[in-house]
């Protein structure tokens, strides 16, 4: 990434103030946040949407991030959840989310008199299966990064060179994208997931997801990581755990690990 084109992306945000992030405590949006911190007169505002969808670390960490750029955090508590559309887990499930959650975050931004919603939506997004994008797009939400054509990769190279943690950061979308779709979302399961990919975590994995199927639970790792699984005792406590949790099938994908697997089915 030239040095010009980030000069280019300043100059573009300066002229989007007041104004606000909508912050996940990604890679994009944190560095999305930081270059709005550099060229914004007074701190961002970082609008951080707070339902179970959002697991107790990703909480911790957004704090941090915010109070390390220096940005005003503001949690909104949404209640998508409880949508019986969102609830009913369509193909569409991330629009109806996007829509509800934007729509109140419109309310408060004009109370803040506050004229602009960013996001940290890049141009390898506009790629995939991104239902919430057009959901963003109805109600002016502006992608900064994906309009200037900066992809994963360009955002990770800048985001190492300024010093930002999150520049290796793994993608981290929300609980509800564990769950297939057609099986309806309900707040324990949610809760059964988290704990369930929190013991893949302390097993020491580099990335993992638990892909919930009915009584049938995926388990996606690294190619190069799932020797690990396979070996006895590490096979039988992960069984023993994620049995608890009421798991009846456990298996292991051998494509490996993989973001939006669960769209696969739409092709």
């Amino acid at each position: 990434m030239l040095s010009s084109e980030i000069i280019k992306i300043k100059n573009s945000l300066k002229t989007l103030q007041p104004g606000a992030v909508a912050f996940s405590g990604g890679v994009d949006s944190t560095l999305l946040l930081y270059l709005c911190r550099e060229v914004w007169e007074k701190p961002p505002l970082a609008l951080t949407f707070l339902s179970p969808l959002l697991t107790p670390p990703e909480r911790e960490r957004i704090q941090d991030l915010t109070r390390r750029i220096g940005a005003d955090l503001v949690w909104m508590k949404t209640k998508e959840y409880r949508d019986p559309d969102f609830k009913k887990n369509t193909k569409q499930r991330c629009y109806v989310c996007k829509k509800s959650r934007l729509a109140q975050a419109k309310g408060l931004l004009r109370k803040k008199e506050i004229s602009f919603l960013l996001d940290g939506t890049n141009a390898d997004d506009l790629k995939t299966y991104r239902p919430g994008i057009r959901a963003a797009r109805e109600v002016g939400v502006i992608s900064p990064l994906a309009r200037e054509g900066w992809s994963k990769e360009d955002i990770r190279r800048v985001s190492r060179k300024l010093g930002l943690p999150t520049w290796n950061l793994p993608s981290s979308p929300c609980l509800a994208s564990r769950v297939a779709y057609g099986y309806p979302i309900t707040l324990p399961l949610l809760r059964r997931l988290y704990l369930g990919e929190e013991v893949l975590l302390k097993m020491g994995f580099s990335q993992y997801r638990l892909r919930y199927h009915g009584p049938l639970v995926r388990i996606e790792v690294p190619e190069k990581e799932q020797h690990i699984l396979i070996q006895g005792r590490t096979r039988q406590e992960l069984l023993s755990r994620l049995t608890a949790l009421g798991f009846t099938y456990v298996t292991l994908d051998l494509k490996g690990f993989r973001s939006g697997s669960m769209d696969e089915v739409l092709k």
